[in-house]
This record gives C-alpha cells, sequence and structure tokens, in this order.
C-alpha cells in the first residue's frame, strides 16, 4: 500500500511543476503576438503607368528599387500602387507595405509619388491598357 501511496504522489508532483512551466510558456507566446492593427482612411484613387512621360527617368523601376516585370503585370501577377509622401507616416520602417483598397483588393505599395500630391493612391497598371482610374472618397485599410 506504501509503494502505491508513495507512486501517486510521485506523479502528481512531476505534473504539477510541468504545468506550471506550460502556463509559463503560454503566457509568453501570447505575449509575444503581435494583433494586426489597420488604420482606416479615404484617399482620391487613380492610376499610372510605368512609362517616361508618367515616371523619372527609369520608368520599370520603382522608388524601392523593384524591377516591374511587364508581362506579369499584363497578367495581373503584380499588384503595385504608389501612395503619396504624405501617406507614408503610417507604415513602419523596414516592413512590407500593403494597403486594401475597398473595391479593388490588397496591393502591395512599392513606389511613391511626387511630393506636391497628397493623400492619394496610384494603382499600377500595364502600359497597353485602355481604362483609367480616378475615383474621389476611395476607402483604404493600411494593413500593418
Amino acid at each position: 500500500m506504501r509503494k502505491y501511496i508513495l507512486i501517486i504522489l510521485l506523479s502528481i508532483s512531476a505534473c504539477i511543476p510541468h504545468s506550471h512551466r506550460h502556463i509559463k510558456k503560454v503566457i509568453k507566446q501570447r505575449q509575444h503576438v503581435s494583433v494586426k492593427k489597420e488604420i482606416t482612411t479615404h484617399i482620391l484613387l487613380t492610376c499610372y503607368q510605368p512609362i517616361i512621360s508618367q515616371c523619372d527617368g527609369d520608368p520599370l523601376t520603382t522608388s524601392d528599387g523593384s524591377k516591374i516585370n511587364l508581362s506579369h503585370l499584363r497578367r495581373n501577377k503584380i499588384r503595385w500602387c504608389a501612395i503619396s509622401q504624405d501617406l507614408l507616416y503610417l507604415f513602419p520602417k523596414g516592413k512590407k507595405r500593403h494597403i486594401w483598397i475597398e473595391g479593388y483588393g490588397i496591393y502591395e505599395v512599392r513606389d511613391v509619388m511626387n511630393r506636391r500630391l497628397k493623400h492619394r493612391v496610384d494603382l499600377l497598371i500595364h502600359p497597353k491598357t485602355i481604362f483609367r482610374i480616378k475615383k474621389d472618397n476611395v476607402k483604404i485599410k493600411i494593413i500593418l
């Protein structure tokens, strides 16, 4: 009988520190989980093409140094946009920048507009695309 009581006490004592360690580990994991935040604003939505008249001397390179692949752009494999410089402060430095545009979906911010333009987002479209976009008061969410 003493053997059984000893075995039960040892098994219980072995479980208690493990459960405390497990609880501490779970608490630490929850502290490190970052909650995705979204900032919502309204902007003027337009579009631009990678051509010299609408860009600088090298239209196939964005301001972050990314090269635009025209065949991927034609097939909508890349969804990039440019934002005005007054919206840059909303994004953390050193992380990828994504925005959700109402009616258009999620775009990756790869370019920056001229300083004179305020509160705007330009969607990158293929040079041979005929449609143009100019919509005011479009809701966007900046995904952090």
